[in-house]
């Protein structure tokens, strides 16, 4: 176990990967989450632009009339969020809790209050935006009861280490939405996706390559096959890609934001971004049982900004750091 981090947040971020390859997995992972904040009421949802598809959803403890009734309140949600200028600020991973944001004695003007959180007895919450971009939307939302507690910082540092973990695993169900809806296993959803996906082993070893994937390594563009091995055609950190892989081998918890969103370009200069996923703890039949990671090449949410994206991956830079 990676010195800091606790049994509970190593369990959920596993059983967070294991939710990618199996989807009804997303329960637990909430059902956990909501359990280690000690908040009441729990939702985590994804969407894809622009068809409006539900990648990644996930609620706890929330009856079902509640739940029925929580997208008809989207504009007082961001106003009670500050406003949109405000919410587009709030950065990816972070942690916030809404009263640090606006004041309580004013969500009495909003039915997003009156009609769904104070009926449940909700009195606050910890939100945490995890995709906001022209591909998706996604975020972790959770009610604290008025019985309940504020979360500690140490609670709130804990939400901080999944947080990458959730991100990446947001990001690579998007690459897989549309042909995981009918594919019976993992691979066959691979197989049928547009996103490119090469399985290796621990050196970085090609185990397995989709179509989308083979066609890349042809080509030599973005990725190669350099003795066997995957490679970047050209890496804005050399080796970065390499270590993330090593890391998902040996202790995913310690994975963090390395290898998530790895920028990359094809020749024609199309942006690319490249996520690693973890797998080797986790039996997955029909995939190469040395396979340690999986590599997801798709399209890129926004245009490379070479030295910003250098400075991330040399200092693994969160999202607002990155930004700062």
């Amino acid at each position: 176990m990676p010195a800091g981090i606790d049994t509970e947040i190593v369990n959920i971020i596993g059983l967070i990967y294991d939710a990618v390859i199996d989807r009804a997995g997303w329960q637990e992972v909430i059902d956990l989450i909501i359990l280690y904040v000690g908040a009441q009421v729990a939702a985590l949802a994804a969407q894809g632009f622009p068809r409006g598809n539900v990648i990644v959803q996930a609620a706890s403890n929330i009856p079902a009339e509640f739940l029925a009734a929580m997208g008809n309140y989207g504009d007082d949600v961001v106003n009670m969020w500050g406003g949109a200028a405000y919410f587009a600020t709030l950065p990816l991973e972070e942690p916030r809790l809404q009263t640090t944001v606006t004041d309580f004695g004013q969500w009495e003007q909003y039915r997003y209050y009156t009609e769904w959180g104070r009926p449940q007895g909700l009195v606050d919450q910890v939100a945490m935006l995890l995709a906001r971009d022209a591909t998706m939307f996604g975020s972790l939302g959770l009610g604290i009861h008025e019985s309940g507690k504020v979360p500690s910082e140490k609670v709130m540092d804990g939400l901080r280490v999944v947080a990458p973990h959730l991100r990446r695993a947001v990001v690579i169900s998007g690459m897989l939405d549309v042909s995981a809806a009918a594919a019976l296993t993992f691979r066959s959803a691979l197989e049928a996706t547009s996103a490119a996906a090469v399985l290796v082993d621990a050196d970085m070893r090609i185990l397995h390559a989709n179509a989308a994937a083979a066609g890349m390594l042809a080509a030599g563009d973005p990725v190669r096959a350099v003795g066997g091995r995957v490679a970047l055609r050209e890496e804005l950190v050399p080796g970065h890609l390499r270590a993330a892989v090593r890391t998902a081998s040996q202790n995913e918890a310690s994975l963090g934001r390395r290898g998530i969103g790895v920028p990359a370009r094809l020749r024609d200069g199309t942006a690319l971004s490249l996520s690693v996923m973890p797998l080797e703890r986790r039996p997955t039949p029909g995939i190469a049982p040395a396979a340690t990671a999986a590599i997801f090449i798709g399209p890129a949410a926004a245009p490379l900004d070479m030295p910003a994206d250098a400075m991330r991956l040399l200092y693994d830079l969160t999202p607002a750091e990155a930004r700062v």
